[in-house]
């Protein structure tokens, strides 16, 4: 019987395709995205940063500055005007980041420093990727070693200033709080598969509503609990390590209401697209965490490559860190602020709403 169960086993896989690539695409894509988000190379071959510098005639250092930065294969100088056209074209995010150096410069005690102006409020891993080779390439340029204050960092008017005292810790209440709140999609899912084999489905379809009142009524508990859940994440941060929010707390419930709503919709679409409570556990908790590390909610996506960086905005945790992270770090943050994470939370619900509504049979 030893043989004859293999063959048994074989064609069952066979005839459920969905189980094949669960089992072997499903991993190995997951071990490919580890691998080019902790490759210790992935920024090797990274487009050099373009740089918006103006540098005053009179210093002595710029034009070997201008090429240990060009040299670097990091950076890319682009000239510009004036000292106040690099500070708007970096407020206006036309450049990411931006040099002055003034005529009086002298890298030594008491002398003129350099202007690394850069928007201050950006994550503290993101903001030191671009300031640390910035400095040391400065540094090098001028004085062939190391120094001290060589540059100060400011950032341009127009932005929204950072939150005083902001921590790293501002950064990963928003990332845990996302990762955590899609997995409401499996409690959502899952629901739907446990009534289904028990028949409670069946007999609510027979009760004389609309079966799409059914189904709204299902899921919203399931958008209440997931804003429940992911805003106790946030009053515990608030309350309990004295995290501050910047922003406006309207446009903060607006924002977690979008990724509860997002969830239970994938939860619809998990549903729709499984037969079994087993095909949901290992289907959704896979994609689940996919997106969550690709969103940026295991790493910030300030330190992976760029092609992940704009990877991260086909899922929606990438859109909602994007909004968190906004309106927990600079002050006065409102709803236009955050216009687009929003719009692309809610654009996502309603992806997979309809997607789900379009593999969903009431009738099952």
């Amino acid at each position: 019987m030893f043989g004859p169960t293999i063959v048994k086993e074989i064609q069952l896989l066979r005839r459920d395709p969905r189980a094949l690539v669960r089992l072997l695409a499903l991993p190995v894509a997951f071990i490919a995205l580890f691998g080019m988000v902790f490759r210790a190379d992935a920024d090797k071959h990274a487009p050099a940063t373009p740089v918006a510098a103006w540098i005053d005639p009179q210093a002595a250092a710029g034009a070997r500055i201008v090429a240990a930065l060009d040299g670097s294969l990091r950076f890319h100088v682009v000239p510009v005007a004036t000292a106040d056209q690099v500070r708007r074209q970096v407020a206006n995010e036309t450049f990411e980041v931006g040099l002055i150096i003034p005529g009086n410069f002298a890298p030594t005690p008491g002398g003129a420093k350099a202007e690394l102006v850069i928007d201050t409020g950006k994550p503290r891993p993101e903001l030191e990727a671009l300031r640390g080779p910035m400095t040391a390439i400065v540094t090098r340029a001028v004085l062939g070693g190391d120094a001290v204050d060589v540059i100060t960092t400011v950032a341009p008017p127009g932005l929204r200033t950072p939150v005083a005292q902001a921590s790293s810790f501002q950064m990963t209440v928003p990332g845990n709080a996302v990762l955590f709140g899609f997995f409401i999609a499996l409690t959502c899912a899952l629901s739907f598969a446990e009534e289904r084999r028990t028949g409670t489905w069946r007999r609510l379809l027979a009760a004389p509503v609309a079966p799409w009142r059914l189904l709204a009524a299902k899921l919203i508990p399931y958008v209440a609990l997931g804003t429940i859940q992911v805003g106790l994440l946030f009053v515990i941060g608030a309350v309990g390590f004295g995290m501050r929010v910047g922003g406006s707390i309207p446009a903060l419930a607006v924002l977690t209401v979008g990724v509860a709503t997002c969830a239970t919709s994938l939860g619809l679409l998990l549903a729709a697209v499984s037969t079994t409570e087993k095909q949901i556990s290992s289907l959704g908790s896979v994609a689940i965490l996919i997106m969550g590390l690709v969103g940026g909610c295991m790493l910030p996506r300030a330190i992976m490559g760029p092609t992940l960086q704009q990877i991260g905005l086909f899922v929606p945790h990438g859109w909602a860190l994007d909004g968190y992270n906004t309106l927990l770090v600079r002050d006065g943050a409102g709803f236009a602020d955050v216009a687009k994470p929003i719009a692309a939370v809610y654009g996502f619900a309603l992806a997979f709403m309809v997607a789900g509504l379009r593999r969903f049979r009431f009738d099952q």
